[in-house]
């Protein structure tokens, strides 16, 4: 008799388990989608992707990617995009160092750059993505081995600190190019001045301009 009343009671709770179960909303909800479980297939999709010149060359503002350098990975952004008739005008950040880094501003001497002041021209606003609340400046460029030498800040110059960050594998057309800095390396001769070799990334003196070297501004 006990043993009979005990498969009842056992019978009874296994059915009221059931039609809870049945009677459940979430009967059939794929639990693995909770925000404190993300779906195996949707990890990834907001991890940064690999940053591709091309790519940056017509993402929109917001866009983040990822350089793979010697001393890690570092994330750049994409913090202003500007639309003309003529062209588009982005401006990036190297998130590591925070130093925003203007879209090309043509071809000009080092000399007019520094005494025009063309970084703060209103004439290239576009080019700094109308961003005004931060300050922009030529960037210095002095070699790593100069540090705390002949004047120099003991400290890295711009330029070093963009090509460490990979700037080469962000911005797109700098192979091709030499960029003024602000870093004046003597009279050789002629006026001289230090200026960033696009196309293998090394600090180069020499960049007295005639007009023929880029210009792209940085603010932080």
């Amino acid at each position: 008799m006990k043993i009979t009343s005990i498969l009842i009671g056992v019978l009874f709770a296994t059915a009221a388990f059931l039609l809870a179960q049945a009677l459940s909303p979430n009967k059939g909800a794929d639990l693995s989608a909770s925000p404190s479980q993300p779906r195996s297939d949707d990890v990834g999709k907001s991890a940064p992707e690999t940053c591709e010149p091309q790519t940056i060359a017509k993402a929109v503002k917001g866009y983040t990617c990822v350089v793979k350098t010697k001393s890690g990975s570092v994330a750049w952004r994409v913090e202003a995009v500007i639309s003309t008739e003529s062209r588009t005008f982005r401006v990036v950040k190297d998130l590591k160092s925070g130093l925003y880094v203007s879209d090309d501003m043509g071809k000009h001497s080092h000399e007019s750059a520094k005494k025009e002041n063309l970084c703060q021209s209103p004439d290239y606003s576009n080019q700094r993505g109308n961003l005004t609340s931060v300050t922009w400046r030529l960037p210095s460029g002095y070699p790593r081995s100069l540090n705390g030498k002949k004047g120099f800040p003991n400290q890295d110059s711009d330029f070093v600190i963009l090509e460490d960050d990979g700037i080469r594998q962000v911005v797109s057309g700098v192979a091709s190019k030499y960029f003024i800095s602000s870093s004046e390396a003597g009279k050789i001769s002629d006026y001289m001045s230090y200026g960033f070799d696009g196309e293998f990334g090394g600090i180069d003196a020499g960049c007295n301009g005639n007009g023929m070297a880029s210009l792209r501004c940085v603010a932080q």
